[in-house]
């Protein structure tokens, strides 16, 4: 759907936009564990769970522990393959619209980058990006719109 906003329409540029959008999507839900589980929404998937021995009454606990740790980082890595996959529509399409998706994985990678920092336990503290880790992204984007708007309309 974000290529169809700036007019593309080719599937396999969707298939390859869509690593994007789920791995932001995922690094928002992993961030995110304990206020959905206050909302009463669960999004990580019971096969994985099960997979690394997490029970649900663990998850509705909010317990951290080895397998909890074990199931996040599992998902961390999942959601960074798919930003790193992603990357591939870097080349193939227009140079502006490669900042706006930049800027999405450098974001998403820094929500992952977080969770990682406090041990995958993201049920006592919800990772944030710190103020200089989001000083340097604004500094980064600028640079980016620079370079981008300097080469006007057009692939990288």
């Amino acid at each position: 759907m974000f290529l169809y906003i700036y007019g593309y329409k080719d599937e396999e540029l969707q298939k390859i936009s869509d690593n994007t959008c789920t791995a932001l999507q995922l690094a928002n839900h992993w961030q995110d564990v304990s206020r959905d589980l206050e909302q009463d929404r669960i999004y990580m998937p019971i096969e994985d769970m099960e997979r690394f021995n997490y029970s649900l009454e663990n998850y509705k606990n909010k317990i951290v522990n080895d397998e909890w740790r074990s199931l996040m980082r599992f998902q961390v890595e999942r959601a960074r393959e798919l930003f790193e996959n992603g990357k591939e529509l870097w080349e193939k399409v227009d140079s502006r619209l490669v900042v706006d998706l930049k800027m999405f994985t450098m974001g998403g990678l820094a929500v992952l980058d977080a969770i990682e920092s406090q041990g995958y336990d993201t049920w006592s503290k919800r990772p944030k990006i710190s103020k200089l880790k989001q000083l340097r992204m604004l500094m980064a984007s600028r640079k980016l719109w620079k370079e981008a708007h300097k080469k006007g309309k057009g692939l990288r």
